[in-house]
């Protein structure tokens, strides 16, 4: 069964597959560890699983690109999950969330599943962040999840196409699966890439020669939205790093960047300095869970974080696009976080 939805389930979002297209030059077909490297391992839930979701719709240029494991071979991978459901949940429902507009994969997830009663399809439109678990679910199941809390303890398993293959390799063929595809890419380096990387290899020696050599740069793992930071390139690959984005540091001051707001660069630059809010409600229409985080901003400003929880602040799920859409560049993902713990400290201190 095959059902198209557009972005029910949640407002504003933003579409940047389109506005930050990305090419990715080759695969590397595998960097080495200089240890003994972990390995996969899949955990069936203690939770009863009634709905698995395949999430087949990355809304973000820097994510790893399906056609890397489906290898055009969307059918086989299909009868992949097929046997895990066989095995592991037989009697759950079976969701592919997958964008719409690549046309192939539809086609051939749309054929199989004319045969497969125990799968429906939902084509969506690859407005990140469509593939967060909260909205996601939202999405494909209507039901309300809360950010940060595992998914399985309300009988619902998320997993990208690699996991699956992962699961499929390791628990039904009996192969260790000790690497994983990554995505590399940003303006700090120089290419994009796709490479296969073992599990436990430091980040300095996935980046080792392929950052540029001039200027100051920023690494982020999981994108810079909502994934990480990291300053030390010691810590090790695991499997939850999906992408490694590396980011020239810049910092050039601009005029009047708010009358800018069409010139969306993806940059770390912060305008040669930070301002005020200018009450433009841009962090409004754009947050996809229907909140006004500047509400959080001039609680933070004045000093009174612990208030933010009267603006649902529990139900932001930390997706960094009101930071990215702010013309002043205020650090509102990291207000919301620092609002979060300090609520979250004076619930516990009760």
């Amino acid at each position: 069964m095959l059902k198209e939805k557009e972005n029910i389930g949640f407002k504003g979002g933003f579409n940047l597959l389109d506005t930050y297209p990305l090419r990715f030059c080759n695969i590397i077909e595998k960097i080495s560890s200089d240890g003994i490297p972990e390995v996969f391992e899949f955990r069936v839930p203690d939770q009863k699983i009634q709905h698995v979701i395949v999430n087949l719709c990355p809304t973000e240029p820097w994510a790893l690109p399906n056609w890397v494991i489906l290898e055009h071979k969307t059918a086989a991978f299909l009868n992949k999950l097929k046997e895990i459901k066989t095995r592991y949940f037989p009697e759950a429902r079976y969701y592919i969330a997958i964008n719409k507009k690549e046309d192939e994969p539809v086609s051939a997830v749309k054929d199989y599943a004319c045969n497969a009663e125990w799968m429906k399809v939902f084509a969506v439109d690859a407005k990140y962040p469509q593939d967060d678990p909260v909205i996601l679910s939202k999405v494909v199941l209507d039901i309300e999840m809360d950010f940060g809390r595992d998914t399985t303890t309300q009988g619902v398993l998320i997993l990208d196409a690699q996991t699956v293959s992962a699961i499929y390799e390791n628990c039904m063929v009996g192969n260790t699966v000790d690497s994983r595809f990554i995505a590399l890419s940003g303006t700090g380096l120089k290419e994009n890439e796709i490479i296969k990387v073992q599990l436990g290899t430091s980040l300095e020696k996935i980046l080792r020669n392929r950052i540029k050599e001039s200027g100051k740069y920023r690494v982020f793992v999981n994108g810079p939205l909502h994934g990480r930071e990291i300053t030390d390139l010691s810590q090790k690959m695991d499997w939850s790093i999906n992408n490694i984005v590396v980011l020239e540091e810049l910092d050039q001051k601009v005029m009047f960047p708010m009358f800018k707001s069409d010139e969306l660069v993806l940059t770390t630059n912060v305008l040669g300095e930070l301002r005020r809010c200018v009450y433009c409600n841009f962090c409004d229409d754009i947050c996809p869970v229907d909140l006004e985080p500047a509400l959080y901003y001039h609680s933070y400003k004045r000093g009174e974080k612990h208030k933010a929880r009267l603006y649902n602040l529990e139900k932001c799920i930390e997706c960094g696009l009101c930071s990215f859409i702010c013309p002043s560049k205020l650090e509102l993902l990291q207000i919301i976080k620092e609002c979060k713990e300090t609520i979250g400290r004076k619930t516990t201190e009760r």
